[in-house]
């Protein structure tokens, strides 16, 4: 189903609120059918409102019409009401390559939820007999383990299928966590220890001078800290099987997806005297892009307020671009937006190489990440590609996606050093990261600063202030932990200390 998207300040929609139904006046075009409904964002994260509009027209002498601002209206809409809502990703709209600029007619993209198919479904007849010889001798194993050695068994003796199930017991049971086992700190040793043995470096590919990966305890610590943007955003790019073999469909989606700027394929020389910016075309640079005069003419006239005009049979024959209002800041400004006006790729990606892997299959490697908008690409395997980027997985894929992601990125980094740590561990960190529905911060901004326990905060960091607040607002702390009862001297609940003895005396 179709909506209206548009991002609002805070300010509109309290006036909406408040005099819901009434007419707003908005400063974008809207189509000849508008949706009944629509969503407005006070962010460039989440769609916080939903409006149910009647009807559109076009701005007259509307009386009593609440304005979006002050200049620029094109439209009326007719809202009957507004209702807020629990904050709704933009990832569940169906935007467009360059997101959310002023407004949007979208999809709202729709989940289906399936129940998991029951095990009696899946289960062969090879697999069922085992699990009905070790639930004869008291075993219960995990499916996945029983899946594993039902084929590996098969044909042997009664004698030797008991000893071997007798054996996997044995090993699952060693395998277990103990009950009030301190899994938090014997992670952060496991994960801590290794840590320290690695290397502070970035990896530099091979022949290309710009694009680096950070790799090491400098990447380990991006990834538990929770970065927005890691310092060197990178994606692995693969094709789908009818593309990966071809290097000319290698080469057609580099050509799609490195974002080229004005400023890559032209000069642009600003003259003051006569208040304009001249582009002058690089021929062997717009060539190698595949960049035509029609392209930049298209790409320039998206730039509001300009006027354009074409100069030809001049040695320098160019375009030169003009501001309406005639400054020397106004003409800074435009100089300053062409130079990262975009003219063709995927916004966000600045370089892109392709490397042929063992399996003749080509991967292509990118400096800089836009994983909605690759994915966007039709020859892409939306199924293989990734990008380093945990947070930018969030806001499109959602947050299993980026506990997986959060996974994956400590393990790989761990593994580039030659360090082994138990996977448990790292799960457990991932877990612990996105359990709230977000991704959070180990440290102060995450979960060390969002503890229950007014000793635990205050313990890790800024003692005064936690101590002081809790004062204030008569805070009570259970004593339920590990640092807090360490520090009013108590055993801790775990392990040992997760038992209470009572001695009761006999008659």
């Amino acid at each position: 189903m179709n909506v209206i998207l548009w991002k609002d300040s805070k300010k509109n929609v309290e006036s909406i609120v408040s005099n819901a139904p009434c007419l707003y006046a908005v400063d974008f075009n809207l189509p000849e059918e508008v949706p009944k409904e629509g969503y407005i964002a006070s962010d460039m994260k989440a769609a916080r409102y939903r409006i149910t509009i009647s009807s559109a027209e076009p701005i007259k002498k509307q009386k009593n019409i609440i304005r979006k601002k002050k200049e620029g209206l094109k439209a009326v809409l007719k809202i009957e009401g507004i209702q807020e809502i629990s904050p709704i990703p933009l990832s569940e709209f169906s935007l467009p390559l360059e997101g959310l600029k002023t407004f949007a007619i979208v999809e709202r993209l729709s989940m289906k939820i399936t129940e998991k198919e029951p095990l009696e479904g899946i289960i062969n007849a090879e697999e069922r007999k085992v699990m009905d010889k070790a639930k004869d001798m008291g075993i219960v194993l995990p499916y996945s383990v029983i899946r594993d050695i039902a084929s590996k068994i098969k044909g042997l003796p009664e004698k030797e299928i008991k000893s071997i199930l007798n054996r996997v017991n044995e090993e699952v049971k060693r395998k277990q966590i103990d009950p009030y086992e301190a899994v938090g700190i014997v992670a952060a040793q496991s994960i801590g220890e290794p840590g320290t043995q690695m290397t502070m470096r970035t990896f530099h590919f091979a022949g290309v001078r710009e694009m680096n990966v950070t790799l090491g305890l400098p990447r380990l610590i991006e990834i538990v800290d929770a970065r927005r943007t890691p310092s060197t955003p990178s994606m692995t790019v693969y094709l789908k099987p009818q593309f990966q073999g071809s290097r000319e469909a290698v080469e057609s989606v580099i050509k799609l997806i490195e974002n080229t700027a004005l400023l890559d394929v032209c000069d642009i020389e600003t003259d003051t005297v006569n208040m304009s910016v001249a582009i002058i075309p690089i021929k062997n640079r717009m060539a190698e892009r595949l960049i035509t005069q029609d392209d930049l003419i298209n790409s320039l006239s998206r730039l509001k307020g300009k006027v354009l005009n074409i100069e030809e049979g001049k040695k320098s024959a160019g375009i030169v671009v003009k501001p309406v209002q005639e400054s020397f800041k106004k003409l800074y400004q435009l100089q300053e937006q062409l130079k990262s006006l975009t003219i063709k790729g995927v916004p966000g990606i600045k370089r892109a190489m392709a490397r042929l892997e063992p399996s003749k299959d080509w991967v292509i490697y990118t400096q800089g990440s836009n994983l909605r908008g690759v994915l966007d690409i039709d020859e892409i395997d939306t199924n293989r590609t990734f990008t380093n980027d945990i947070s930018e997985i969030y806001d499109v894929l959602g947050v299993e996606a980026a506990r997986n992601a959060v996974f994956q990125e400590a393990l790989r980094t761990l593994q580039e050093q030659g360090l082994e740590v138990d996977q448990r561990h790292l799960m457990l960190v991932s877990d612990m990261m996105t359990l709230t529905g977000q991704v959070r911060a180990v440290g102060r901004q995450g979960i060390s600063g969002k503890k229950s326990s007014v000793l635990a905060r205050a313990a890790f960091e800024i003692t005064t202030k936690h101590l002081l607040h809790a004062g204030i607002s008569g805070e009570i702390d259970p004593l339920t932990g590990v640092a807090e009862n360490i520090i009013v001297g108590q055993p801790i609940t775990l392990g040992t200390g997760s038992v209470n003895l009572v001695y009761r005396k006999g008659n």
